[in-house]
Order: C-alpha cells, then sequence, then structure tokens
C-alpha cells in the first residue's frame, strides 16, 4: 500500500526508528526490497534517481515503483530523488510519484528557497509532498564524475526556509556523504540535535552508505528519520555473481542472474532495516 513519504516519516521520528529508502531503479531491486519489507513487516520508501540511472526512462520507473507500491501488503512510500528542475518533478508527479524531492542545494539559499516554494505549490495541488535540501550532501554514486565537498546546514536558517517554502521534510548535511566515504566519517550529531529541536518537518539522511551501526543508531537518536541506501549494498554484489559464475563455468544464464541479484539484494536490505530499527514498525 502506498503510503506519503512525510507521513511515514513522522511515524519513525515519534517512535525512534528511521524509516530505510532504496532505490528502486529497476525489477531486481524493487522485488527485493519489498520482499525484505514483508518478511520482516518494515515500512519502505523507494526512489528514483534519474542521474544516477539516467539509461531508465522515467516513463517505465514510475509507474512501475507505482504498481509494485500498490501490491506491497505493507507501507511503501515512492519519491523522485534529486530533481533540479520544474519540467522533471511535473513529469514525476504526473506519472504517479506521491513525493519528490527537490535538490536546490547547489543555489544561494534564497533562490533554494523561492524555488523549492514554487515547487512545493504544485506539488502540494496534486496531493504529493515535498522533500529538499538544506545545506550540501557531497560525494556521488557515480564512479566517472568529480565529487564536491559537503556543505554543513546552517541551522540559523533553517527556520526561514522550512516557514517560506512550507516543505514536508528536510535533507540536511551533517557530515555524511553520497557514495563511498573517504577516510572516516565524522558525523556532526550535534547539529542533527540541533535542527531537531527547532521543527518538527521530518530530517532526511542522504549518503547512508557504509557507516558504523553505532553511527547510524546515533543518527537516529539526533532526530533522522529517513536514511537513503544505495553504494554499499551494491559493492558487494560484484562477489555474489563471480560465485554463481563460478558454479555455472563462467557462462550463467541471464534468468539466474536476475535470481542471485534479487536474492542478495534482500538478504542486504533486511540487515539494514534492522540496523535502522524499522523492522516491526510496518
Amino acid at each position: 500500500m502506498i503510503v506519503p513519504l512525510a507521513v511515514m516519516q513522522k511515524e519513525a521520528r515519534k517512535k525512534g526508528y528511521a524509516v530505510p529508502h532504496f532505490l528502486g531503479a529497476n525489477f531486481e531491486m524493487t522485488l527485493a526490497a519489498i520482499e525484505a519489507a514483508k518478511e520482516c513487516g518494515s515500512p519502505l520508501a523507494l526512489g528514483f534517481a534519474p542521474e544516477v540511472f539516467a539509461m531508465i526512462p522515467l516513463e517505465y520507473a514510475v509507474p512501475m515503483l507505482r504498481e509494485a507500491a500498490d501490491r506491497a501488503t505493507v507501507p511503501v512510500s515512492i519519491q523522485l530523488e534529486h530533481g533540479t528542475g520544474y519540467e522533471i518533478l511535473a513529469r514525476a508527479i504526473s506519472l504517479g510519484m506521491q513525493s519528490v524531492m527537490f535538490d536546490g542545494s547547489h543555489l544561494p539559499v534564497e533562490e533554494n528557497i523561492q524555488r523549492t516554494k514554487e515547487i512545493v505549490k504544485m506539488a502540494h495541488a496534486f496531493g504529493c509532498d515535498v522533500e529538499a535540501e538544506l545545506g550540501y550532501v557531497g560525494g556521488s554514486a557515480l564512479c566517472d564524475i568529480e565529487s564536491k565537498e559537503s556543505r554543513e546546514t546552517d541551522p540559523d536558517i533553517v527556520l526561514e526556509f522550512i516557514q517560506q517554502s512550507q516543505v514536508d521534510s528536510l535533507a540536511i548535511s551533517f557530515g555524511n556523504v553520497h557514495g563511498r566515504y573517504r577516510g572516516e566519517a565524522k558525523l556532526n550529531y550535534a547539529l542533527v540535535e540541533k535542527i531537531a529541536g527547532m521543527t518538527e518537518v521530518p530530517l532526511t539522511m542522504h549518503g547512508g552508505s557504509g557507516l558504523t551501526k553505532e553511527q547510524y543508531k546515533k543518527s537516529i537518536e539526533a532526530g533522522i528519520s529517513n536514511i537513503h541506501f544505495y553504494t554499499n549494498i551494491t559493492l558487494g554484489l560484484w562477489k555474489s555473481l563471480e560465485e554463481l559464475a563460478k558454479k555455472r563455468n563462467s557462462q550463467p544464464v541471464y534468468h539466474e542472474i536476475c535470481g542471485a541479484t534479487i536474492a542478495y539484494f534482500k538478504k542486504e536490505i533486511l540487515n539494514i532495516m534492522e540496523i535502522c530499527k524499522s523492522a516491526g514498525k510496518a
């Protein structure tokens, strides 16, 4: 069943867990996440990121996510991630997305506020909630581009941003990065606590891959109610597929590769749902 992401996030914040958020870019990833959520009774958020999966048309991805979420027996939210323009967000909403993220983190604050406000007005008219990003979460899930440095969210402008934009949830930067962490991750939990103490708007963490269980625990306790995962659960897939290839003399049939991919993702996602403390919360 589809549940608005902001509603799911507020429930998670109230009960002290985080909604696990995974890319649902293709059928294998989507099915693995939903099957894992059903098995452990967890709410689930599935996203589509155009900059990561540019080869998959939005017109195919969104209906697939919508249908899968509708059929699920656990609460599922679907979201377009990191939309940077009015047109792609409007397309996603028209195709059935019930949450969109407008990423204006690269813009001057005033422009970020104004453009987020315009997106919120449009999205709310269609019953769709909006996430924005304040500060800048650096790094990248893409291997072939140079990643930019993060810029922490300024707590002094959080309330103005939220009040003017009327955004439903807020992605913040507190030492988290997209893709692989370079060296030891240093997360500013005090900043999360400060922002969480200022507003009831749910706080989202992008760049949730590769941290320790203790770092996830502290992030959730500080006020994060939604954590995004992608890079770390995909890197180990190759080893799993190599083992399958050895069993098949380097010639596995394609459907075997698909099956092994689903099984691998499901195992990894079940582990993450335990870490997020979302298991049993559906």
